[in-house]
């Protein structure tokens, strides 16, 4: 294999390997954001829940 060809072929993988890299950390910064939200609409507390009861007789 000549060096060109050699040359070319490191640079593809190297060309590859940070696409996958940045695919990653992005799919890694969405589901942060995910879960975040989750986390907030968790501790969302509604304002009249568990302040009233009905009791029906």
């Amino acid at each position: 294999m000549d060096i060109a060809a050699l040359a070319m072929s490191v640079k593809h993988n190297e060309l590859i390997q940070n696409v996958s890299l940045t695919m990653t950390k992005k799919a890694m910064d969405f589901k942060q954001d995910n879960a975040k939200q989750i986390v907030e609409v968790i501790n969302a507390s509604h304002p009249i829940l568990g302040k009233t009861i009905d009791i029906y007789v």
